[in-house]
This record gives structure tokens, C-alpha cells and sequence, in this order.
């Protein structure tokens, strides 16, 4: 194994950090995980372990127990293989092709001075790297006593989790499962939400320009972005939803403008950070049209003062040459149906749980909109811990943007995971971590979606808890590490191993 890099020198366990450095260094986007399988598969065959993979790319490799565990009953630990690929627009990396930079630096984050590991401009890979790289570390690490592992690796959790759902189950011996997936060290996760994508699409019928025509481009940017499920609660600002309420809002008069183009976003499962749109405008109507988005931005940034205060508002004029490339106008009417469509989609917080204060119960996210010739395609994602409180929301979803000549469908619906009591590893972990720390540990639900929903739905009778070191920022460039935090989950992970020894 290479020297490992720089930023990570000095720390421990030297094992998860080694793990860890050799996962940054293979590109592994989501349905892009080949390399990481083979680093994977080779480290089994170099240590003996038998190693088995299916058809949904997902691998397991089966550790033998030590000490005490040698002959317990099995336990599984589980990560995801791929991460979120996001980059600032000013960085040119390469998630196919270039490794993941690493820097360590102390830092302001989520309101305190913290060491941090992150990446130059780009997502860090934490979420699931540091998951993946602890439970080989687990496993690697000479004088641990454990049981039998099955150490469990999915592909695509991040694109669908189309890995997870495709899982075959007799891969897994064991019927207890440690998820490694959460993100705030000292918290145990009993559930996590369901969800479902909706995919809108609108086939554009463009018109002539107008000889006295101009193009303008309106764009929104600078915003933090975010996790969909975990940030979805933070006054951050969602740029497509932030653009659309620019042209509703009531300073702006679109008589004379026809739309060219709508883009913005990435993934359903991030708040989008940027978007943009083109516009036709009649040439007598540009100013006063850039005047009142000026004037509307700046009423409509207000509440995102401290939450986004990087938020900013574009208004421009397009020279010939740009306006030449810019498609035709799409028709007015067709123009005015999609942007009242839009209008009606919520983003954000739907509705709180009245069983666990402080949990978002039901949530909508904007996550793409893109314009490629003829047709506008809208990917928004739902996320409840409530029965069929997503499809409910998505069938009112499906009405408004069928009305406005939208074709809908829904996509990589994934199941949420429900608590139990009768759970031993519940116990298991709040006896250990009181033990090592003095305190127990927050139990909690997420509003995110882990694959313990879908695991639980492939193999019956499986038993999980999901817990993981702090995290800040995923699916955002500035996704950090909290190097304080490793020491400790480390600890507790290995701790929660040793007492699961029969």
C-alpha cells in the first residue's frame, strides 16, 4: 500500500486511517465502483477471507472471528461503495479518473472551532469512505476480539440504492447488522425515513424569435447546498425553488418574455447550490425586467440571511454571438403553464413528527431541472417516516404538473425503516457506550434514508443499528470530517463488536 497521504499522518487507528487513503484514491461514482470492488476483493484474497459478489455489484467479504468471537454467531458490519460527486464550478477534477485531495486544517463548523479532514473543492467521500475504511480496520486490526464477519459493501446507495435492493441474501450469514452510514458521533439511529423520486417532463414547443428580441440570463448561486434529508430542516435556500419564486414574484411582469432554458441542481438527494435561466425578452423590456429582479431578489433573500449569505442574484444581457447559440423560445403559453407548475412544487420541511420533537416527518426537495433540446425535465424527491405520507404528497404533485402538459413518473422508491424495541443491539450499545463514555447515547431517528429500510426488506429477521462519526456538509463541496469525532465512534464501533462476541 502507498505511503499514506500527507493530511492524514499521525492519526488513529493507523489501520482505518491506511483503509481510508487507499478508498480516496479509486473514483468510485455511483454504478462506477469496479475499482473499489477490486482493492476489495484482492485485500480478501491477500488475507484468505472468502469473498462473494452479486449481480447488483455488491460485495461481501467473510472474516473469521478472533479471540472471544471465533466461534460467535456472525455479524454483519455495512457501507456503501460509491459517494456523492460534487465540485465547486471553478474546480477541475474528474470523479471518473482523479483521486480525492485531502486537506486537515482547523476550522469553523456547525458553530464551533473543529479539526477537519475535507477535499479541494470537492465532496470529501466520508460518507461512506470512513465507514468502509472502519470496518476493515475492524477486521485487519491484530488483537480485536470479534465475531464472524460478513462485512457487507453496496453499490449505488447514493444514486438509489439500487445495490441494497438488489441484494442477495444469502450472502449474509449473520442476522445482526452495524450500519456505518450515520453521520453525528454519540447517536445510534433506530429508523430513518422512506422516499421517492418524481420525474416531470415537458416537451417544449419553440416558436420563432422576434426580430427586436433579446436574450437575458437569470441565474442563482452561491448558496451552501446540502444533504436533502439531514439539512432539509436549515433556513438554507434552494437555488431552483429561489429562481422560480424570482419569476412569480409580484415586482416582475413576464408580458414579452418567452422561456429558453431552466437548468440547475445535480441530485434529488442534495438542496440544489446554483441555477439558471434563459429568457427572450422583448429588447424595450429588458431594464425594467432587470430592475425588478433586483428588486424582488432582494426582498426574497431576507430569510436566508444567515443561513445562505453567500446567496446571490445574476441578471445579464447576452451579446449576439451568446443569443445566437440560445434555442428558440418556447410559446407563451407553454412558457407561463411550466412556470405556474413549478410555482405550485414545494420545497422544504411538509410536516413535523408529532412523536419525536425536533424530526421532520415529511419533506420535499427540488433537486434538478434540465433542458436538453425539446424537453425540460424536474427531479424532486420526497422523504417521510409516515405511511403513505409520500405518495400522498406526490399524487397532489402529479396533478398540478400533468395540468400544465407534464408527463410524470416515479422512480427509486425505497422503503424506511421502523424501530424496534425488542432490538439487543440497542442494549448492546447503550451498556457499551455508557461504559467507555459515562453517558448513553442519543437514540434518534433520521429523516435521511439509510439502507436498513431496504436491507431489512431483503433479509428477514435482520436486527440493525446504524451509528458513524460526525460528518458536516454531505453532498456538498464543502463536506467535512470531524477528526475528533473518529476516535471515539472507533472506540464504540469496536467496543459494540467485542460485547456481541457470544
Amino acid at each position: 500500500m502507498p505511503q499514506v497521504a500527507k493530511a492524514l499522518e499521525g492519526l488513529e487507528p493507523a489501520e482505518l486511517w491506511r483503509q481510508f487513503d487507499a478508498i480516496r484514491r479509486i473514483p468510485r461514482p455511483s454504478l462506477h465502483e469496479a475499482g473499489v470492488r477490486e482493492y476489495l476483493r484482492a485485500l480478501a484474497s491477500a488475507q484468505g477471507w472468502e469473498c462473494e459478489t452479486d449481480e447488483g455489484g455488491n460485495l461481501v467479504l467473510h472474516a473469521p472471528g478472533k479471540g472471544r468471537g471465533r466461534d460467535s454467531s456472525p455479524l454483519a458490519i455495512q457501507g456503501h461503495m460509491d459517494m456523492v460527486c460534487e465540485k465547486r464550478p471553478d474546480v477541475a477534477h474528474d470523479f471518473f479518473h482523479d483521486p480525492i485531495s485531502l486537506h486537515r486544517e482547523q476550522a469553523e463548523v456547525a458553530g464551533r472551532s473543529r479539526e477537519i479532514l475535507r477535499a479541494e473543492g470537492t465532496t470529501l467521500g466520508a460518507d461512506n469512505g470512513i465507514g468502509c475504511a472502519t470496518a476493515l480496520a475492524i477486521a485487519l486490526s491484530p488483537g480485536l476480539d470479534h465475531p464472524p464477519l460478513d462485512l457487507l459493501f453496496t453499490a449505488d446507495e447514493e444514486e438509489g440504492m439500487s445495490g441494497a435492493f438488489s441484494l442477495e441474501p444469502g450472502m449474509l450469514r449473520a442476522r445482526r447488522l452495524l450500519n456505518f452510514d450515520a453521520e453525528q458521533e454519540g447517536s445510534v439511529y433506530l429508523s430513518c425515513a422512506g422516499g421517492r423520486e418524481l420525474h416531470a417532463n415537458w416537451r417544449l414547443d419553440r416558436g420563432p424569435r422576434c426580430s427586436d428580441d433579446e436574450v437575458v440570463r437569470l441565474s442563482v448561486g452561491g448558496l451552501r447546498g446540502g444533504h436533502s434529508g439531514v439539512d432539509i430542516q436549515e433556513p438554507r435556500a434552494n437555488a431552483i425553488a429561489f429562481l422560480v419564486e424570482l419569476m412569480v414574484a409580484p415586482e416582475v411582469v413576464l408580458e414579452g418574455v418567452r422561456l429558453a432554458s431552466c437548468d440547475g441542481g445535480g441530485r434529488p438527494n442534495a438542496i440544489a447550490r446554483e441555477a439558471e435561466t434563459l429568457l427572450w425578452c422583448a429588447r424595450s423590456r429588458v431594464e425594467a425586467l432587470g430592475q425588478a429582479f433586483e428588486k424582488a431578489g432582494a426582498r426574497l433573500r431576507l430569510p436566508f440571511a444567515e443561513g445562505d449569505p453567500g446567496l446571490e442574484v445574476r441578471f445579464e444581457v447576452l451579446d449576439a454571438e451568446q443569443a445566437a447559440a440560445v434555442p428558440d423560445p418556447v410559446s407563451a403559453m407553454t412558457s407561463r403553464a411550466i412556470l405556474e407548475a413549478l410555482r405550485a412544487q414545494r420545497h422544504g420541511v411538509l410536516s413535523w413528527s408529532t412523536v419525536i420533537p425536533g424530526l421532520v416527518e415529511t419533506s420535499n426537495n427540488i433537486g434538478s431541472i434540465t433542458t436538453d433540446g425539446e424537453c425540460l425535465t424536474l427531479v424532486q424527491m420526497a422523504r417521510s417516516s409516515k405511511p403513505r405520507a409520500v405518495e400522498i404528497f406526490q399524487e397532489r404533485c402529479e396533478l398540478t404538473l400533468e395540468a400544465s402538459g407534464a408527463v410524470v413518473e416515479f422512480r427509486h422508491a425505497f422503503p424506511g425503516w421502523e424501530a424496534r424495541t425488542d432490538n439487543e443491539l440497542v442494549e448492546v450499545a447503550k451498556q457499551v457506550y455508557r461504559e467507555l463514555f459515562g453517558r448513553p447515547p442519543r437514540l434518534e431517528a433520521i429523516h435521511a434514508g439509510l439502507e436498513c429500510g431496504v436491507l431489512g426488506s431483503r433479509v428477514p429477521g435482520l436486527e440493525m443499528i446504524s451509528f458513524g462519526p460526525d460528518i458536516f456538509n454531505a453532498h456538498t463541496p464543502s463536506e467535512s470530517l470531524g477528526l475528533a469525532s473518529v476516535e471515539p465512534f472507533w472506540r464504540f464501533a469496536v467496543g459494540v463488536v467485542a460485547a456481541l462476541c457470544d
